[in-house]
């Protein structure tokens, strides 16, 4: 029996996720067919792409109000295609400002709708998870102390583990000190959006002068996500074609320190256990609504949150300058015993992630609700059997 599975990932790591999770669930339904939004890797499992990924790339109020004639154009055209090609189940990947006003109109549909990796309600807009209850069937979060949050709501959710955990390997060897004193090796990770690379890019071209100045004979590699242009974003750094990678866990595993733009990428670097320290900037407008109105005083790295403490420096808005950000690299490359205290820390992360194989349990989640959805159709079109 053929299966239409609608998906949206609407960025990188999303797109990333997403391609596992497929793979898990034709497994289990071959003749599965999948469409929606999805990026390069979703493509690669044979996915159908309505609207490509980078279409809602954004970040930030601002960035929202400056796309939303692209963003508003996909929203059509993704409520065109549900209505004409009604999915048997429809999963939708973190993005909740899209998502969540995409399951709404799934509900009225009655499609079963789940919904993998959870918005961050421990962190802002705490409101979101009314409107989770009424319109998603069933929650796949990536981290434990989320479980507690939507059984408390009375929400179905399960604790499926990290996708990362069962893709990320740790590193198991670093350089000798005297070595990254003087050639260090430095991985910049300047975010997945091209909204980020705009806010990033001045930040960063002036914390590589610094770097260059200082070591000259450091090596500096940049991974650009497959979500932008690497000839854009070469241009916007000022980077060198040697300075460019495709591929940001080889890039992490080759580093002894990296700067990290705030995300998932921070996960990514922790599980890998490469030192490093996270910056972040976005637009005036959204900084202002963060702090006058959201108010959260907590961590912005997912290492700090889950290990309950600040591990990794964190450099937000008006801390994110070059200068600064400088200042972390200096010390992590020349503070060999705390450079490698940070690392044994990040590495703590992963036990606290839950075990391998969370695709193989999301999976498994998806395929159960489309069951109870295909059960609860018939017993409507036939009548229930009695007892």
């Amino acid at each position: 029996m053929s299966t239409n599975i609608f998906l949206v990932a609407g960025e990188a790591s999303a797109d990333l996720a997403a391609a596992s999770l497929v793979r898990e669930v034709k497994k289990l339904l071959p003749h599965a067919h999948f469409y929606g939004v999805g990026g390069k890797r979703l493509v690669e499992q044979g996915m159908e792409v309505v609207v490509p990924a980078e279409s809602l790339n954004v970040v930030g109020f601002s960035d929202w109000w400056d796309r939303a004639k692209d963003v508003l154009l996909s929203y059509r055209k993704i409520l065109k295609v549900i209505e004409q090609r009604k999915p048997d189940v429809a999963v939708l990947i973190d993005l909740p400002d899209f998502n969540l006003r995409v399951a709404k109109k799934l509900k009225k549909l009655g499609v079963p709708v789940v919904y993998y990796v959870s918005p961050q309600l421990w962190a802002w807009r705490k409101n979101r998870i009314k409107l989770i209850k009424e319109r998603v069937d069933e929650m796949l979060v990536v981290f434990p102390f989320e479980k507690e949050i939507y059984e408390k709501a009375g929400i179905s959710v399960s604790f499926v583990g990290h996708p990362l955990v069962e893709l990320l390997q740790p590193r198991r060897r670093y350089r000798d000190q005297a070595v990254i004193e003087k050639e260090p090796r430095i991985a910049l990770l300047p975010g997945s959006r091209k909204s980020e690379i705009r806010h990033h890019a001045p930040i960063l071209r002036g914390l590589i002068e610094r770097i260059k100045k200082e070591y000259p004979q450091a090596q500096i590699r940049v991974p650009i996500a497959n979500t932008l242009s690497t000839p854009w974003v070469t241009e916007k750094l000022g980077l060198k074609p040697a300075e460019v990678s495709q591929d940001s866990w080889e890039t992490l595993q080759w580093a002894d320190v990296a700067v990290v733009a705030s995300g998932t990428a921070t996960l990514e670097t922790a599980l890998i256990g490469t030192p490093f320290c996270l910056f972040y900037k976005v637009s005036a407008s959204s900084s202002w609504l963060f702090k006058n109105l959201i108010k959260y005083q907590g961590f912005i790295g997912m290492p700090n949150i889950l290990l309950g403490r600040e591990v990794v420096k964190e450099c937000f808005q008006e801390n994110a300058s070059p200068q600064k950000l400088f200042s972390e690299i200096k010390f992590m490359i020349n503070s060999g015993l705390s450079r490698l205290n940070m690392a044994s820390s990040l590495l703590s992360c992963r036990q606290l992630l839950g075990e391998k194989g969370d695709q193989t349990r999301a999976a498994s989640r998806v395929v159960e609700n489309l069951k109870k959805a295909r059960t609860i159709s018939n017993q409507g079109t036939y009548g229930s059997t009695p007892t």
